[in-house]
């Protein structure tokens, strides 16, 4: 069920605690059938993932049962402020997949879907490719969503918003400004891993974008050059939607045109 919360209301930790965890339930027999996806199935794709069938609600992953596998809804270290940040005047840091390695090619990528009775870790701080779950998150702000269901996102052009628990309010407004009017598949979630330094990143698939402040020019040249920079152009919108706070607003037509009005 959809978290009915506004921005301006987000639930306490008591009341957090109230929610259903979902992990109650008994996790039937891993889904077995694992397809690569063909031009057949997606007639304008002939790349993206290997592995259990994304979007729909199956005993492999409903986005609802086993959620605890990434992410215990009792841990509010993952949206909770610990400590203070001492803004310095800094570059920020951008990480390109295609500057790193020149033969790699971002919408030729293959990666699994995962049922939600495996876990999946990650190596880099901040991931930008790898294997997910097969339902991806629904569009908009969330007062935490996995990495296991953004990355998903990112493989379907979304750009990611994490932002460390302790940012500076107005740079976050800044920022959650320019990417709630510039692509309708935006995801928002803090992130925990973000460095003090840089409280703030941009991400997507084989990119991220790093900063402590935000420049209005390159933050909208980076939407620009890495939204649709992925294996699938689906603009379809996701099943999980645990915590979500805010959904997306249409703002091109298919996100055909990003930041349009800049």
């Amino acid at each position: 069920m959809c978290c009915q919360y506004s921005r301006g209301n987000i639930p306490n930790h008591s009341e957090i605690a109230l929610l259903p965890s979902n992990n109650c339930f008994s996790f039937p027999m891993r889904f077995l059938v694992h397809f690569i996806i063909t031009v057949t199935s997606f007639p304008s794709l002939a790349y993206g993932y290997m592995g259990a069938v994304m979007g729909k609600l199956t005993t492999c992953d409903d986005a609802k049962t086993n959620l605890n596998k990434d992410w215990d809804s009792k841990d509010f270290s993952a949206f909770t402020c610990s400590s203070s940040i001492h803004y310095a005047d800094i570059d920020p840091i951008l990480f390109d997949m295609v500057q790193q390695n020149s033969s790699y090619d971002p919408r030729k990528d293959q990666v699994m879907h995962k049922c939600m009775d495996e876990s999946i870790e990650y190596e880099d701080r901040i991931p930008v490719r790898g294997d997910h779950r097969p339902n991806w998150a629904r569009f908009g702000e969330y007062l935490y969503v996995p990495v296991q269901r953004w990355l998903h996102n990112l493989e379907h052009g979304s750009i990611v918003l994490l932002y460390n628990p302790c940012v500076d309010v107005d740079e976050l407004n800044k920022l959650r400004q320019l990417v709630t009017s510039c692509i309708y598949r935006h995801v928002i979630t803090p992130y925990i891993k973000l460095t003090t330094e840089r409280p703030l990143a941009l991400v997507g698939w084989g990119s991220r974008f790093e900063m402590n402040s935000v420049d209005e020019k390159k933050v909208v040249d980076f939407m620009k050059k890495y939204g649709n920079r992925a294996p699938e152009e689906i603009t379809r919108d996701g099943k999980y939607d645990e915590y979500l706070i805010q959904e997306a607003k249409v703002v091109s037509d298919e996100d055909k045109t990003i930041c349009p009005n800049h």
